[in-house]
């Protein structure tokens, strides 16, 4: 009886298991060349098509009823929209996304001064001309650095000593100037080799920590963030997607992290697998309306191609391992190595649980948008 109870069981619950298995994670891919020429964005037609993204990927069908059913806003959030603003006026993320998603935003009932535009360091902010802020601006402009700053009382902590520099939560001094030479006994290598033998060393050199503080942006200011990235590469990290353009840019002494042998790894994922950041970053939207593959974040216009396009998600990982491919294609045309040896850092997302970078499990929903 008890053999027959087991099989009477599976039998009901193969159709749940089988459900699940093939519960696909949704990524909406929508373009139209028209929205880009000659580096110009055009506005109106690039929040056009952020408006249809959004409908499709929540199958709502208005922009309020996706933001307060699907994403459960209210007037009482303040949303953080984390950008990257890095790479200058061209290759940072466009100002016309930004705006239609703000716009948005307010249609469903955000009041303005309850979004705040954000990246890591001010002095990318100015040059990504979204400061000064407009006068006309629907929404605030605030840098993580030396702006709003971190939080004291939470931290992520990584085996991997860095070097504090200026801007970073524990380091102690004045901004240096672009000529400030540096001091010959301020090794880096040599500082983290006696902090670690426990050797007492001079508050000259002490400027090292396992710790990497969270931006009060992302732990006390917004109660939900939207991650719009760039599709674009970059030197220090490999891809800088959603996953690493968000997590580089929500905590200090990173350096640690990038380069050479590191490329990001665990330490992207970790930063991101902490429950207020799963808990809080809601959407993410990636400008891909020009993709930059080589001499990232930087825009270089030989390594550069326009693609009119916008990847829209719940899920950076499945975002980032869709465009990974497309940037090596590239590199591969070019004759340059390719990314997917430094952006390990994706599948161990994955091992997190922050998303899927199997593209049998991902469903691409890709339409060329026509107003």
């Amino acid at each position: 009886m008890t053999i027959v109870y087991l099989i009477l069981f599976c039998f009901l619950a193969y159709p749940l298991y089988s459900i699940q298995a093939a519960e696909k994670h949704r990524v909406i891919v929508i373009e139209n060349s028209a929205s880009i020429s000659g580096y110009e964005v055009n506005p109106s037609l690039v929040k056009a098509m952020f408006q249809s993204a959004l409908k499709s990927y929540t199958l709502k069908s208005s922009e309020k009823e996706a933001w307060t059913t699907f994403f459960h806003i209210s007037p009482k959030d303040v949303i953080g929209i984390k950008i990257n603003a890095t790479g200058g006026t061209v290759m940072s993320t466009r100002k016309a996304l930004v705006n239609a998603i703000a716009e948005s935003l307010i249609e469903a009932g955000v009041p303005s001064q309850h979004i705040i535009v954000w990246d890591k360091y001010e002095d990318d902010l100015y040059n990504a001309s979204y400061l000064p802020l407009d006068e006309n601006s629907r929404y605030f402009v605030k840098s993580v650095i030396p702006q709003t700053g971190f939080d004291p009382k939470v931290f992520y902590v990584n085996e991997i000593l860095g070097k504090l520099i200026w801007g970073d939560m524990l380091f102690q001094g004045l901004k240096p100037s672009p000529t400030q030479i540096k001091q010959p006994s301020d090794s880096e290598e040599n500082v983290a080799r006696l902090y670690e033998k426990g050797v007492p060393v001079s508050s000259l050199e002490r400027r090292v920590s396992n710790k990497s503080f969270y931006a009060r942006l992302v732990t006390q200011i917004c109660s939900k963030i939207i991650n719009v990235p760039v599709l674009s590469d970059s030197s220090n990290i490999g891809l800088n997607g959603c996953l690493a353009s968000l997590a580089l840019g929500m905590v200090d002494n990173t350096r640690r992290f990038q380069g050479e042998g590191v490329w990001g790894d665990p330490a992207v994922a970790e930063i991101l697998d902490q429950p207020l950041v799963r808990k809080k970053t809601i959407l993410h939207v990636m400008d891909a309306l020009i993709a930059g593959f080589a001499g990232g974040p930087q825009f270089n216009p030989e390594y550069s191609v326009v693609l009119g396009t916008i990847y829209l998600s719940t899920d950076p990982v499945a975002i980032d391992s869709l465009v990974l491919p497309l940037l090596d294609s590239w590199r591969q045309n070019a004759r340059i190595p390719p990314l997917s040896p430094c952006a390990h850092y994706i599948q161990t997302a994955e091992d997190y649980g922050l998303g899927t970078a199997n593209r049998k499990n991902i469903q691409v929903i890709k339409s060329s948008f026509s107003p």
